[in-house]
């Protein structure tokens, strides 16, 4: 498919900072892997990460010319200025932008620190909707241009882990939401991709490779891979899905539609899966 032929994408958080999978030559994140999607499917594509490097190894991977651009998702005048830098790079046209950055945090509320609070917020939220504002003007003059936002099944639902990346979370959607509704009657979508257990470099960097425990609490039984969530990514900012905004499209492998209960049993206990 080509759906994104001659169309210009920025994905806030395209590089990949964590350890590669076994047998993968390229460390391969969610932001990576949409960037990768975006770019395979004809898009020209701004990749932005705090790391230049790490978005310039992600753009020589693209199979159409693409940028790199160094931003810290934290300076407010930094996201603005990487999507100057994309609307530049398009001749002013902006078609696609894919906000992915985020960080965990690993704090309940009885320990929860402002520092860490702070940070979450500046990061997971603030950045998301300075990039969208950023973009705005130049996408309303047009009439066109979608938004996706990657978000987490925290936001939705309390793992009694992190607070401030369960609020930020939740305040993502939030973002979301106000910019579907908002800006719908000029011709801009706005959706997100709330993800579940995920094998990404990020959650390897953070929680170590323990990918069979993860993904023996979902359904499916096993974690999503980047590659699954560029997918939907890429579905929510083309043409097919043109009438569709406001969404949370929950990618977790069927965990959100199943209610807790004890592992199942094998066939070998008697009982038919």
């Amino acid at each position: 498919m080509r759906r994104f032929e001659g169309r210009v994408a920025y994905v806030l958080g395209g590089g990949s900072d964590g350890p590669a999978r076994p047998g993968e030559a390229l460390p391969m994140g969610n932001g990576r892997a949409i960037a990768l999607r975006l770019a395979a499917e004809g898009a020209h594509v701004v990749v932005g990460d705090k790391d230049l490097d790490r978005a310039r190894l992600t753009v020589e991977h693209l199979q159409t010319p693409g940028l790199a651009v160094a931003v810290d998702a934290a300076d407010p005048e930094q996201c603005a200025a990487a999507v100057a830098q994309a609307e530049e790079f398009g001749d002013g046209r902006l078609d696609v932008v894919v906000c992915n950055v985020g960080i965990s945090g690993r704090q309940p509320l009885k320990v929860q620190s402002l520092e860490d609070w702070e940070l979450a917020d500046a990061v997971n939220v603030r950045s998301h909707w300075l990039t969208a504002q950023a973009a705005l003007e130049g996408m309303t003059c047009r009439g066109r241009g979608a938004f996706v936002f990657v978000g987490s099944t925290a936001g939705v639902f309390s793992s009694r882990r992190s607070l401030s990346y369960e609020a930020t979370k939740a305040a993502q959607l939030g973002v979301m939401r106000h910019v579907a509704a908002r800006y719908a009657d000029r011709g801009l979508r706005s959706n997100a991709v709330v993800l579940g257990n995920i094998d990404s470099a990020l959650v390897r960097r953070e929680f170590g490779d323990a990918g069979g425990a993860r993904g023996s609490v979902v359904p499916m039984c096993r974690e999503g891979t980047p590659e699954e969530v560029a997918g939907a990514v890429a579905f929510l900012a083309s043409d097919d899905a043109g009438y569709v905004t406001g969404q949370s499209l929950l990618v977790d492998g069927g965990v959100s539609a199943a209610w807790p209960s004890p592992p199942r049993p094998s066939s070998e206990e008697g009982i038919a899966r």
